[in-house]
């Protein structure tokens, strides 16, 4: 019950409001009861009149006069009450009307339907024609109806009316022996609760309305003084002007902004107190910024937003993004703008160096970071894309590299590398691509070629290469002869882009089998490299069964403590006749061939087994090649191997390198997640240096990233050092908000290392620790860095 009360009590009132709000509500409910009062009196004396008028004949005038005397008295008392409050609150406001002028009115109501009920109750059975009894028919409910309408803004006035009329109407119907007379009482009764129903329906809107209003003054008070305050405080600001944009009026904040003077502010145009050229590029901008963009919306006059200004205040670029609406004279005439000037400095300032550090690591993942030139994922690209005409691609190989890397360390080579790109841009033409694919090794797309004598001009292009590169270099104490084979291309009617690149690699390894220092032109004929590799791939068959594959572990260890976390396996192939064959040269004729995938699976069974006797918080790092992650067995090859060996999941951590990414990234994610559904740990190796990409990172499932071992080198070059520190730092903050781990590999010299662990990279391995070697009474023990 108290449930239905409380709703019932929200047709009449605000009971979860404050007084005040209460109070407006009971002085408007008054004063609109109080307006109709005097209207609904004379209304009755007219129809009271009309009846009497009818009824004359048949009563008793002698009983008549007292009762009308009666009416009379109770109605003029009913009407002065309403006149009086009426004009007191149009003098002294709603607010002057009170509880007790409601309860007075409620009683001079009650006592008018007294006056009328007895009226209805004593003259009904005197009616004796039909137009008499058909008159007071209609009356009694018309009056019952009217007088609920009078009172519809105060309930109990209204309930107070009807409840004494209904009562008084079904006492003349039973008092009058109708045949019917239960079934008038009835309707009568249904009658009542209808207008009770409509009445609290209606009163519940008046009150919802007045709510609406109250809210409506709260917020206008609450929008003025946040205005006011707005112009006090707040960072934006206002302003008004004519139709050509010249100012009429500038908000405080403006004139502070700019140190000048209202009075000198007013009269100038927006448009001119605001830089005229672009200070902060920020992507999308688009046609929506500068003195322009706002000259031609004040052209149109339609109401216009997200209009960027620019000005320098202070020394540091500031940007404030304009919104208006157009301002009408009561005729409805354009005069004028009112707007908003709102702060977005920093949002800018923030975008644009967001947008600084994508570029940034855009050019990182599609540049050399040791030279600078294009990196292989950028050569492909512009290579398939290459329609301007006859071309050639050449493939640059340094002949003495490996050697010099041996002899004269890591550092050495990568000056090397530094020189050997100045060279290259050196003789490289207009519109020729010059890149670094990787390693050693450098390819170069000649545009522009002639029809007739192409290759002609391809030897005359390329010939200053071998010149050049024939030049000794001094280098510290050490004169370096590098020397370069070269191997060029032309794309035939049948050729795309990776056969061409594979035609020039056959090339380069002709020039290289043929004594290295020179120039090789592809001809069908070159075959010999292939027939090697066909042995090579024979001899690689049978070589995990005759024992000659073994494993060599490098430590990776903790920046922070340089303790072991754990080994990566690195495969090595003894040939009885070769002896000792480098990965570089017998992996890619495995992945050509498919025998990566019986040499991967023993490798990963082998390396598994060694680990179960290291430290169960030891990691296992093992390289996956791109065609062992395209093979649909992988996943479930992998699981049962760890499950046979009992080696946990956790401690397996499976990398690879960005070019399995380039084939097929959908099934490679799938491949991925996969594997870390169950646990295992994926890294990205060599990271940087090929197919990198910030969109990898974020939408494929990694865990780790090993920055490639260029990067730790060219901490040691004097030109590269701070672009260097630059994209490292930015790499391990993006891994950082990423969660990623970041491994260093490389590391060579304790300078590196303090480099490195001093730009917060989490792990690192290389030589400085000691070289890989194989396990005799347990995994290689990394050597502490000398002083």
């Amino acid at each position: 019950m108290r449930g239905i009360w409380e709703r019932l009590r929200l047709c009449w009132a605000l009971p979860r409001a404050d007084e005040e709000a209460n109070r407006v509500l009971l002085g408007r409910q008054l004063r609109a009861l109080f307006r109709v009062v005097p209207w609904y009196v004379a209304s009755n004396f007219y129809t009271a009149g009309g009846v009497l008028w009818v009824m004359w004949p048949f009563i008793d005038a002698r009983g008549a006069w007292p009762w009308f005397a009666c009416f009379t008295a109770t109605h003029l008392g009913w009407g002065w009450h309403a006149v009086v409050c009426a004009r007191r609150a149009q003098r002294a406001g709603e607010a002057s009307l009170r509880h007790r002028d409601l309860h007075v009115g409620v009683l001079w109501c009650a006592l008018c339907a007294l006056a009328c009920g007895s009226g209805i109750y004593l003259g009904a059975p005197l009616a004796g024609s039909d137009g008499s009894r058909l008159l007071l028919s209609a009356y009694t409910p018309g009056l019952i109806a009217t007088g609920v309408l009078a009172g519809i803004t105060m309930p109990i006035v209204s309930f107070t009316w009807m409840s004494i009329l209904t009562v008084s109407a079904c006492l003349m119907v039973v008092r009058l022996d109708f045949l019917a007379q239960g079934t008038t009482v009835t309707l009568l009764c249904c009658y009542a609760v209808m207008l009770s129903i409509a009445l609290l329906f209606a009163s519940h809107l008046f009150v919802r309305r007045v709510e609406a209003e109250l809210a409506a003054d709260r917020q206008g008070q609450i929008v003025g003084l946040l205005l006011r305050d707005f112009e006090s405080k707040a960072n934006d600001w206002l302003w008004e002007s004519d139709r050509e944009g010249v100012l009429t009026r500038a908000g405080h904040r403006l004139v502070h902004l700019l140190g000048r003077g209202q009075a000198e502010l007013v009269g100038q145009r927006l448009d001119g107190l605001f830089a005229q050229q672009r200070l902060v590029a920020v992507q999308g901008d688009g046609n929506s910024i500068g003195p322009d963009a706002l000259r031609s919306r004040l052209r149109t006059g339609a109401a216009f937003t997200g209009v960027v200004m620019e000005a320098t205040i202070e020394g540091r670029p500031r940007s404030w993004m304009l919104s208006a609406k157009p301002l009408c004279a009561p005729d409805g005439e354009w005069v004028g703008w009112r707007g908003v000037g709102c702060d977005v400095s920093d949002a800018r300032l923030r975008e644009a160096e967001s947008l600084a550090r994508e570029r940034h690591l855009h050019h990182l993942a599609h540049h050399d970071p040791l030279t600078g030139l294009p990196n292989r994922r950028a050569f492909l690209a512009a290579l398939k894309k290459e329609r301007s005409g006859p071309h050639a691609v050449a493939m640059i190989d340094l002949d003495n590299f490996k050697t010099i890397n041996d002899s004269l360390g890591h550092t050495t080579g990568d000056q090397v590398l530094c020189i050997v790109a100045g060279c290259l841009r050196q003789v490289c033409r207009q519109g020729d691509l010059l890149a670094r694919l990787g390693g050693d090794e450098f390819a170069m797309l000649l545009r522009g070629l002639p029809v007739q004598g192409a290759e002609d001009e391809v030897h005359a292009r390329l010939s200053p290469v071998l010149d050049m590169l024939r030049i000794p270099e001094q280098i510290a104490d050490y004169r370096v002869d590098v020397r370069a084979s070269i191997g060029a291309s032309q794309p035939t009617d049948a050729a795309d882009s990776g056969e061409l690149l594979r035609q020039a690699d056959n090339a380069l390894y002709a020039a290289k089998r043929e004594g290295r220092d020179m120039l090789r032109h592809y001809s069908p004929r070159m075959s010999e490299r292939l027939q090697e590799r066909l042995a090579m791939v024979s001899d690689l068959a049978m070589a995990a069964h005759a024992g000659q594959l073994e494993l060599d572990y490098m430590p990776v260890l903790a920046a922070d403590d340089q303790r072991i976390r754990g080994y990566e396996a690195l495969l090595r192939w003894r040939h009885p006749l070769h002896g000792r064959i480098a990965p570089m040269d017998f992996i890619p004729a495995a992945e050509e061939s498919g025998l990566i995938l019986p040499i991967g699976l023993w490798l990963l069974e082998r390396a598994c087994r060694d680990a179960m006797c290291w430290s169960a918080d030891t990691t296992l790092a093992v390289n996956v090649s791109p065609v062992q992650l395209a093979s649909p067995t992988l996943v479930e090859s992998v699981l049962d191997i760890l499950h046979r060996v009992g080696m946990a999941p956790g401690r397996l951590e499976l990398e690879i390198t960005e070019s399995v990414l380039a084939r097929d990234p959908a099934a490679a994610r799938h491949v991925l997640e996969r594997l870390r559904a169950a646990g295992i740990r994926i890294s990205i190796d060599d990271f940087g240096v090929g197919y990198s990409s910030m969109a990898q990172l974020r939408e494929l499932p990694f865990d780790s990233i090993k920055l490639d071992k260029s990067f730790a080198a060219a901490l040691l070059k004097d030109g590269a050092r701070h672009m260097t520190t630059s994209i490292i730092a930015s790499v391990i903050q993006l891994a950082g908000a990423m969660r990623l781990t970041v491994t260093a590999e490389g590391v060579e010299t304790l300078r590196q290392f303090e480099l490195l662990r001093a730009l917060g990279c989490t792990q690192v391995q290389g030589y400085l620790f000691g070289p890989p070697g194989p396990i005799v009474a347990g995994p290689p023990v990394p050597q502490a860095p000398a002083e």
